[in-house]
């Protein structure tokens, strides 16, 4: 005697779970990517202070920097003087209280980080503060 099978629904696949979780991971990576920070340090070696003040990091800060052969840098990209003083006007039209921070080299001439604290007070930007070294931020 035969035997009829019964009817058997085809296996499918669900999409919407699918479709969900690679949505999801779109968004988590899209938002990993925007969280990433510029890297606007220069490769320098910056002086050593026993009395330095220790601030907490800002993502809001401006990094102008000064090498050891005296070449200036804004937010890690090397920068003309003339570039300098345009930005630094800019900055203090946009915000005069704007935090800055310069990162000069050991063996950088003093004339040259005088320049540019000269450049910031003449655009009225008071509130400069130079790096120092420090074992938990320069371990690289």
């Amino acid at each position: 005697m035969r035997m009829q099978r019964a009817n058997r629904d085809k296996a499918e696949v669900a999409m919407s779970p699918l479709i969900d979780a690679v949505f999801l991971l779109l968004i988590f990576f899209l938002v990993a990517t925007m969280l990433k920070k510029d890297d606007k340090d220069i490769d320098i070696t910056p002086p050593e202070s026993r009395s330095a003040v220790k601030l907490p990091p800002d993502d809001d800060i401006v990094v102008l920097g000064v090498d050891a052969e005296g070449g200036l840098f804004w937010e890690g990209q090397p920068a003309s003087a003339n570039q300098f003083h345009q930005r630094l006007r800019d900055v203090a039209v946009r915000n005069p209280g704007q935090r800055l921070r310069l990162d000069a080299d050991a063996q950088t001439p003093f004339y040259r980080v005088a320049e540019v604290l000269d450049m910031c007070q003449f655009r009225g930007l008071t509130n400069v503060g130079i790096r120092t070294y420090d074992d938990r931020y320069n371990r690289r």
